[in-house]
């Protein structure tokens, strides 16, 4: 395969077909000879998109695809499970690195200049598209704006709003929507590993299976035990924020930052009269010591905005621990302003 991602199988192993991703399927079979040449991937994380885009991009380049869905025997099929199949780039982040560079979005446009060696078209899976930086972007947008013959640019993304512009308006959108609370559920229920409370943790994840599995792998109820306690500590004096903000890098600062918004997010709930949520423990010593002061709604929603411009700095050269630093002093200030 020609890809700068060194993970291969990330590209190119067959990945499980997800039931909520059927009616999806469905509308792709009646057009799949006159789709557009880029395909925009989007939802919310943990719905399957990147290996929706696999499991696609195989369907192109198979000899015999039935209903956009791969036969699995031809020799095409063979070349893509392996990792060898000359017709298709999957470009991700490489190794450690914070964004796909314009190096990788210029390497991709020499394979698309050549003619497919085996397939009707050349197939590129960009994931995470969000991830290219904005000297990459724009490398692209030039690929999009005269896409050469037979090709198909699938890009995948959690956060469309991190793209630019002119090139989401370039791509024909695939949505992805959360399924059905049973159709998550039975899903979930009937992994090897399934816990004991699949319920809760779907609730928790907003209704993204992978997201509400992922959770239940790394022991999500323990870190979000730990990251409650350190609110409570920075809420009564007891905590430093450079400290605690130390600690939170360790455990991820996207996971954090996401546990976070959502806790600020049931906040507001909470002080507009909504019951508390499964996202609160509302036994824990730490959530009364938190919850105790009456937040400003308006100032929960300033504290909100600065945990998505914080996102939105997560590929950019800002240090992480500064980053988390920056919220957990805010989050200092918004206690004591009660």
């Amino acid at each position: 395969m020609a890809g700068d991602n060194p993970t291969v199988d990330r590209f190119s192993a067959a990945p499980e077909r997800y039931p909520w991703h059927e009616a999806l399927w469905s509308a792709l079979s009646r057009q799949f000879d006159q789709l557009p040449h880029a395909l925009l991937l989007q939802g919310r994380p943990g719905l399957g998109k990147h290996d929706f885009a696999v499991q696609l991009a195989q369907a192109f380049l198979c000899e015999r695809p039935r209903n956009a869905v791969a036969c699995g025997q031809c020799h095409a099929c063979h070349l893509f499970r392996v990792g060898t199949h000359p017709d298709l780039s999957g470009i991700g982040l490489a190794d450690e690195a914070r964004s796909i560079t314009v190096d990788q979005i210029r390497a991709l446009g020499d394979f698309l200049s050549l003619r497919p060696h085996t397939a009707k078209r050349k197939v590129v899976i960009i994931s995470p598209a969000e991830a290219m930086n904005l000297n990459a972007a724009n490398s692209l947008l030039k690929q999009l704006e005269e896409p050469p013959s037979g090709c198909m640019l699938l890009l995948v993304t959690s956060h469309p709003a991190r793209l630019p512009a002119t090139i989401r308006s370039r791509c024909a959108r695939l949505l992805f929507r959360q399924p059905a609370a049973a159709v998550g559920l039975a899903w979930l229920r009937a992994r090897p590993n399934s816990g004991g409370n699949p319920a809760w943790l779907l609730n928790y994840a907003g209704g993204s299976p992978l997201l509400a599995e992922s959770l239940e792998s790394q022991d999500f109820l323990q870190l979000r035990a730990q990251l409650l306690q350190d609110l409570a500590a920075l809420t009564q004096s007891r905590e430093h924020p450079v400290a605690c903000a130390t600690r939170w890098k360790g455990m991820g600062t996207a996971r954090v930052l996401g546990w976070l918004y959502g806790f600020a997010n049931d906040l507001i709930k909470l002080g507009q009269g909504a019951p508390v949520s499964a996202m609160m423990n509302k036994e824990a010593v730490s959530f009364e010591i938190v919850i105790k002061n009456k937040y400003k709604i308006s100032e929960l929603y300033d504290f909100i905005d600065a945990i998505l411009e914080k996102y939105r700095q997560l590929n950019s050269p800002i240090d992480e621990l500064l980053m988390l630093e920056d919220v957990l002093i805010r989050w200092v200030r918004l206690s004591r302003l009660q």
